[in-house]
This record gives structure tokens, C-alpha cells and sequence, in this order.
């Protein structure tokens, strides 16, 4: 972690964790049925409405997913950081919200995939070089 990586392999990582991502939860949530909690927000919720909230946590990612494969630049990198922090939050979140089983389970893999938003906000070393210069000012002193 001493040396930022080529942007290449931001790009493949990053795609890779919301694929990963949204497979697990899609699996999970939508295949195998999981369970979310009902009160969430501290409401309370039908099935229906709790099966629009599962699609829509798994629809969520698709968004980073387009952008990280597109190299699309939409912030300054100072916002990059705090939306890299708020995808940590995010993902925390839903691990809390989805119910645990006895067995490991997407709870827990979500848990440890916080971490990875979590490092990329501390070191800085996961923005490409593209984003990293987006909307600065770059001028030449010639001597």
C-alpha cells in the first residue's frame, strides 16, 4: 500500500467488488429469500414493500459498478473521499439490517467488503489518476 496502483487495477478491483457485491446480495435476497428486517427507519413495513426494498439494495451498486467501468469523473477527489466513506456507511447499514443466521452468511461477507471503502477513503490510493485531476486547475510555470 505504499504506491498508489495503476488505474487499470483500481478499475478491475472496484469493478469486481460491486460485482461480487451485487451477485451475494442478489443470491441472498432475492434467490434464498433472506430476511430484512421489518421495522426499518422505525417502520413498520408489508412484504410487498420489503420486496422493493431487497430490489432496491440490490439495484443500489449498479450505479458504481457503470461509473467505475466507464471511468466516468463526476466529483472532485476532496468529494471522492466522502463518497467512498458514505458507501462504507451504506454497506454497514445493510449488514445491520439484514437478518443473521447461524451459518456465515451475506451478513457477514458485507461486514468484511466495509472494510474496502473504508481503506480507500483513509489512503487515497484507490482514485484513478483521471479523477484525481478532475475540475483542479493545473498551470505551467515556465522558468
Amino acid at each position: 500500500m505504499q504506491k498508489r496502483p495503476s488505474d487499470m487495477t483500481i478499475r478491475i478491483s472496484k469493478i469486481l467488488f460491486g460485482l461480487i457485491l451485487i451477485f451475494a446480495l442478489y443470491y441472498n435476497l432475492i434467490v434464498q429469500w433472506d430476511a430484512i428486517q421489518s421495522n426499518l427507519f422505525w417502520m413498520d413495513y408489508t412484504d410487498n414493500q420489503l420486496e422493493y426494498i431487497k430490489y432496491g439494495i440490490t439495484a443500489l451498486w449498479i450505479i458504481p459498478v457503470f461509473m467505475w467501468a466507464s471511468n466516468v469523473c463526476l466529483l472532485k477527489k476532496k468529494h471522492m473521499r466522502y463518497v467512498q466513506i458514505a458507501f462504507g456507511i451504506i454497506l454497514f447499514y445493510i449488514s445491520s439490517i439484514i437478518v443473521g443466521w447461524s451459518e456465515l452468511d451475506v451478513d457477514s461477507l458485507i461486514v468484511f467488503m466495509w472494510f474496502f471503502p473504508l481503506i480507500w477513503w483513509i489512503t487515497w490510493k484507490c482514485i484513478t489518476s483521471k479523477c484525481m485531476k478532475y475540475k483542479e486547475k493545473i498551470t505551467k510555470i515556465r522558468v
